[in-house]
């Protein structure tokens, strides 16, 4: 061992001194070289790897937001289209002209004047307020005729494989069907309403295919493709977005079967997530498109970290104590950046070399500086697109279905109470859209509410009662606008309307502590067991109204700012809003 180390000693012992020998401006350019041009290099290769991690996370991250934002975006629409089938499917006066038994001649006559006078003029302004509704059908048994698209009989479907679907699930269950060959996708369903009759009917939806998949169509900018499949595996939609120089990547679905099986050496980045209906959304991108971002990262990069060696070097050629100065404080700020902190100043009057240099990393530096903020204002853009999309998730069945309510009260009597409806309808919208705004004041969000109770109660016949205690204190301070009307319409729906045994109560309070305020709403209905009201307000929940309520308060007002859910069975449900008190500007 110790003769090792003596040959090593020998062998070093001339490179020591040709470095004693040397002039003073070549041993600065060797020590440079290992104290400035070296960390200079590690600095640039570090920035740059960590840069390059950032975007392909960040890349990755926004591929499947993009893609679950599209599919919250369908589930919307499907939600819009089953509520319209339950609607149909559940009409007492659509069942009775469809079961009726049409026996003599003047029933017979009276048969197609029934679907003439109030089968066809409801269908149809159902479809008026479902634009992208196709066609509505009822197949029925009862010795009906085809009659326009409303009414078919039902001989011309049993043989087709959906029919034997349908009659397969129970009358509460829709099913969604398509036929990508035809760009047709449809909905299928028993008609509850005439259950145990003589006459089996089945109601049959067809949507616009290309709106329902509109969301799927422009999720990034450019060099994506995307594959819809249903429950057997069979592709129901697929769409692709390749520039001219990538259209090679675009596969079809069995090889991007192959290449989820081959993950680990993928060519691509694949991402999927799940419909309500059962379907399943691949987005696949391939990984060149993604690293292209990157390179001019790469780029700059090695152009910055050249620049500041060439400079290093031209700067130590012409030392003196003052550049060795400027040359101390540069390497100690690399120091500081090596540490993570990236918040310093880098500068200097001097247009020598060691200036370029000083001013070389002060220009890495900022170029850093813009691609952390690039990525940081992309992630601010994204929650932004996340608080518009939540904002828009708000179901717009209760507009049809109150528009249709007053449409029907127009076509079967002029009665008094139509234009109370409509004028509580036009209050509550003028509230709910707010022009746009998100904020309003708590005076404005109560009227937004009672309006909404109000025409509840007149759709329900004042069969529950509503108890209201908000202080008037509270009226200055803001809000976000439907805050509270999708909480009276979860404790209507889901608590209130399947009330058997009591009269149902809603409450509505206010209270303000010191910083907050808060809202109360209880009702005595049926309730739920504790497993259920933990998920209420979590992504496993079925329906998004109460959840969108508490997303948008957090994205807002910051995340100790949220919803309470307490819940009993057989008792009731009690939710809790917090928000911080802040006066109406």
């Amino acid at each position: 061992m110790k003769q090792r180390f003596r040959i090593r000693g020998r062998l070093l012992r001339p490179l020591i001194q040709m470095f004693k020998d040397m002039k003073l401006r070549h041993k600065v350019l060797v020590t440079y070289a290992f104290v400035g041009i070296l960390p200079i290099a590690v600095l640039g290769c570090f920035c740059y790897n960590q840069s390059k991690n950032m975007l392909v996370e960040h890349e990755n991250s926004n591929m499947q937001d993009c893609l679950d934002q599209a599919v919250l975006s369908i589930d919307n629409q499907l939600d819009i289209y089953n509520n319209l089938s339950d609607y149909i499917a559940y009409n007492q006066s659509i069942g009775q002209v469809i079961s009726y038994d049409y026996s003599t001649a003047y029933e017979i006559y009276e048969k197609y004047e029934n679907l003439t006078n109030i089968l066809d003029p409801m269908l149809a302004s159902l479809k008026y307020f479902h634009s992208k509704v196709n066609q509505i059908t009822i197949y029925t048994s009862n010795n009906f005729v085809k009659h326009d698209t409303t009414v078919a009989p039902l001989s011309t479907i049993v043989s087709t494989e959906w029919y034997k679907k349908v009659t397969e699930q129970s009358n509460r269950d829709t099913l969604w069907f398509v036929k990508p060959d035809q760009k047709k996708v449809f909905t299928a369903r028993k008609m509850p309403t005439l259950e145990g009759t003589d006459y089996p009917s089945v109601l049959y939806i067809e949507v616009d295919y290309n709106d329902l998949f509109s969301p799927l169509m422009d999720m990034t900018s450019s060099d994506y493709g995307i594959y819809v499949v249903d429950q057997n595996n069979s592709v129901v939609y697929s769409h692709n977005k390749f520039s001219k120089d990538s259209k090679e990547y675009a596969m079809n679905y069995d090889t991007l079967l192959d290449e989820m099986e081959n993950e680990n050496v993928s060519q691509y980045t694949i991402v999927k997530d799940q419909v309500s209906s059962g379907w399943e959304v691949l987005l696949y991108k391939p990984n060149s498109a993604i690293m292209s971002s990157v390179r001019n990262i790469a780029l700059i990069s090695v152009v910055v970290t050249l620049c500041c060696i060439v400079a290093s070097l031209l700067a130590a050629a012409g030392i003196s104590k003052f550049m060795v100065t400027d040359i101390e404080k540069l390497t100690e700020n690399m120091k500081n950046v090596q540490t993570g902190n990236l918040e310093i100043t880098v500068t200097s009057n001097s247009k020598d070399e060691v200036g370029n240099l000083i001013r070389g990393f002060g220009m890495m530096i900022e170029r850093i500086h813009l691609l952390i903020n690039e990525v940081y204002e992309g992630e601010i853009a994204q929650k932004e697109y996340e608080m518009k999309a939540l904002q828009a998730q708000i179901n717009p069945h209760f507009l049809y279905n109150s528009l249709s309510l007053i449409n029907w009260k127009a076509i079967e009597a002029n009665k008094q109470d139509i234009s109370r409806i409509t004028l509580l309808l036009s209050t509550f919208y003028r509230t709910a859209l707010n022009r746009g705004d998100n904020i309003l004041s708590v005076r404005d969000e109560i009227t937004n509410m009672k309006c909404y109770l109000d025409i509840q109660l007149m759709m329900h016949e004042n069969n529950f009662d509503v108890v209201m205690d908000i202080p008037e204190e509270m009226y200055q301070y803001q809000t976000l606008n439907l805050i509270l009307q999708p909480i009276v319409e979860n404790a209507i729906d889901h608590g209130i309307d399947l009330l058997t045994d009591r009269r149902g109560v809603i409450s509505i309070k206010g209270e303000q502590s010191a910083g907050t305020i808060s809202f109360i709403v209880e009702d005595n209905g049926v309730g739920m067991d504790e497993e259920k009201a933990q998920t209420i307000l979590t992504k496993k929940s079925k329906g998004y109204g109460i959840r969108n309520v508490n997303e948008r308060i957090k994205l807002l007002y910051g995340y100790e700012y949220c919803m309470q859910v307490h819940s009993e069975v057989g008792v009731g449900t009690r939710i809790t809003v917090v928000m911080p008190a802040i006066k109406v500007g």
